[in-house]
């Protein structure tokens, strides 16, 4: 049968669909537009199964505060321009929305809500299909209480530290201050106590071993090699735990130091880095 030009145009308007793919569609619908839709429907899902298989290592965070309540979502993907796509970017935005109202705080329990009017899974594989990429709701967080986030401005990265003796705006203020922090130094740890046993005595013995095998400290008696390991030790413990980092906006005194100054007698009860793909 002929298909009209016109409702081609205005199929590939509001879906998204390549040209060819709205033909078809209407021919397979004899050329009615609901079936059409449908079929469409139909076959973005098929494909977004398709596209399952292959690696999801790009995406982006998105973020959303409401009250005393944040809710983090990613969304996961091939490439990074697909990261880019307004379609992709709305579809985030409509996620953490409604991830935010219902409370939600897992993927599975996301993935089972209802969007317009498709559930969100079928949601998220029907744009796969569209536009031709592995599209996934890697995880889904929820954070409440007295904490401060930061989400980068490439929403690939972020974090949120949980505050104790902290509340309200001042949480917020410091918490978001040491978020970024946590962006800039990746801290692996909180404090020195969570660092394994085993991972610490392999350092020392490895910074024994270098000490003794260097020929410059020969001569020097065993208390000033143990003070120059003490140093080494601390150095370790400093590029791994957040409380012995060096302050990212004052790197002359400790994430500690600067809690004492801000004053207050506030502490980090937790941290979360969050970064795509990991």
């Amino acid at each position: 049968m002929s298909i009209d030009a016109k409702v081609v145009m205005q199929l590939r308007s509001e879906t998204g669909a390549a040209m060819m793919d709205c033909k078809k569609a209407l021919e397979e619908a004899g050329g009615d537009k609901a079936k059409a839709l449908e079929w469409l429907r139909k076959k973005n899902l098929a494909s977004g199964e398709k596209k399952q298989d292959r690696a999801a290592d790009e995406g982006a965070l998105g973020a959303k505060l409401e009250g005393d309540a944040l809710t983090v979502v990613e969304l996961s993907a091939n490439t990074d321009f697909v990261v880019r796509n307004e379609q992709f970017k709305k579809l985030l935005d409509d996620l953490v929305a409604l991830a935010s109202a219902k409370g939600i705080t897992s993927a599975e329990a996301l993935g089972k809500q209802e969007l317009g009017g498709s559930a969100v899974n079928d949601v998220v594989r029907e744009l796969a299909g569209k536009i031709g990429e592995n599209i996934g709701l890697k995880r889904v967080l929820r954070f409440t209480g007295a904490f401060g986030y930061y989400l980068h401005h490439d929403s690939k990265q972020g974090a949120v530290v949980e505050l104790e003796g902290a509340s309200g705006d001042a949480a917020r203020e410091l918490g978001k201050d040491l978020a970024m922090h946590v962006v800039f130094a990746k801290p692996e740890y909180l404090k020195r106590e969570e660092v394994p046993a085993e991972q610490v005595q392999k350092e020392k013995a490895f910074i024994s071993d270098k000490l003794r095998e260097d020929p410059k400290n020969a001569k020097k008696p065993p208390e000033i090699l143990d003070k120059i390991a003490d140093g080494q030790i601390a150095k370790f413990f400093g590029e791994r735990c957040l409380l012995d980092q060096p302050y990212f906006r004052e790197n002359k005194m400790t994430v500690t130091q600067h809690l004492q100054q801000a004053g207050g007698g506030a502490k980090i009860k937790k941290f979360t880095f969050l970064r795509v793909g990991n």
